[in-house]
Formats: structure tokens, C-alpha cells, sequence
């Protein structure tokens, strides 16, 4: 894995689930972010620790029901796709990932600067998104701009982060465990 000021620039090799629906093929992928979505990013002074403090990503707890993305990942359709103040924190990041997504393949990790868009860094690495890449984030923003290249957004809703602005109209999450269930 090769990492400079930039973040990963590894470009990850984008297998795929193909479902056969009612005679047709779907191609599906499941893009993940971490922060407030499977990572339990609500303690006290976190965005601030997350950019200073060596190891502080690497040690918050999992979301229940991570076991269950770990497993869908055995089926090589899963990605991760987090944002990154900075070098340090990547790290962090990937070791939070080879400790509760062992499952996930290093090639389907991508980490790009905070307040990059997600899609266009997905894009730049030649993906194309459409409706049966489904991106799960906490951050509404975030599926905005993954609906609108194509994608279909699914917001994680959690104690931290909820819908109560009602920005977000599209499909929603509270249960990790639901999430194979929610896409199939």
C-alpha cells in the first residue's frame, strides 16, 4: 500500500456481485464510510483527536452488527470509502479496518482528504457509478453527491447521527445487520 500527502493512491481493482434478478443481471457494490457509520466516532473531542492524536481512530469501537459487513465482504462486492485529515489518521484508519473488516480487500480501500467529494474520487479512479453502487454514510452531503452522479445513497442513522432535519429522502439504515436485507 503506497501512501503520500494525498492519502491512498493505490487504484483498487473493482470486483463485483452480479444477482441475477427476474432474468436480468445486477451488478451490485456497497461502499462504506467509516466515521459515525460503522466506527463509534461519538466521544469527547473527536474531530480534534482524530487529526492529532497517533492511534486514536485505531482504537474506537465498532458499530454492533459489524460482524455481519465483514461476512457480506466475503462476497467481494464491499468498499470502503472514508475521508482523512491527514496521513496519520489513514493509517489509523486502515488499522481500525484490517482489526473489524479483515474480510475486505486492501485494493477495495479508499481514502481520499476530508471535504473531497466521494464520487468524483471514485470516478477519478475510473468507477462508474450507478444506481447499484449504493453508498452507506451518516453524512447527508455525502449522498447527495453520490445521487447525483448515479448512486443510490443510504443514510446511517444513529443516536449521533439521525434524519431529524429531514434533509435526507432517501433510504435510511439504523441496523448494520439489516443492510444485505435492505439492498438485495
Amino acid at each position: 500500500m503506497k501512501i503520500n500527502k494525498k492519502g491512498l493512491t493505490k487504484q483498487p481493482q473493482y470486483d463485483i456481485m452480479i444477482i441475477e434478478k427476474e432474468g436480468m443481471i445486477e451488478m451490485k457494490k456497497i461502499f462504506l464510510d467509516l466515521d459515525g457509520t460503522l466506527v463509534r466516532f461519538n466521544v469527547k473531542n473527536a474531530l480534534n483527536r482524530f487529526e492529532t492524536e497517533k492511534g486514536f481512530f485505531a482504537n474506537l469501537l465498532a458499530y454492533k452488527g459489524i460482524e455481519n459487513i465483514n461476512e457480506m465482504a466475503k462476497n467481494g462486492n464491499v468498499y470502503i470509502i472514508s475521508a482523512s485529515p491527514n496521513i496519520q489518521a489513514d493509517i489509523d484508519k486502515m488499522t481500525w479496518i484490517e482489526k473489524y473488516l479483515p474480510n475486505i480487500p486492501k485494493n477495495h480501500i479508499v481514502i481520499c482528504r476530508c471535504g473531497e467529494c466521494k464520487a468524483l474520487v471514485l470516478r477519478r479512479l475510473g468507477l462508474v457509478i450507478d444506481k447499484n453502487c449504493y453508498l452507506l454514510d451518516d453524512y447527508t452531503k455525502n449522498l447527495i453527491e453520490w445521487e447525483q452522479v448515479g448512486g443510490t445513497g443510504i443514510k446511517r442513522i444513529t443516536k449521533v447521527s439521525d434524519n431529524s432535519t429531514k434533509k435526507w429522502k432517501g433510504l435510511e439504515l439504523k441496523d448494520l445487520c439489516k443492510l444485505s436485507t435492505l439492498i438485495a
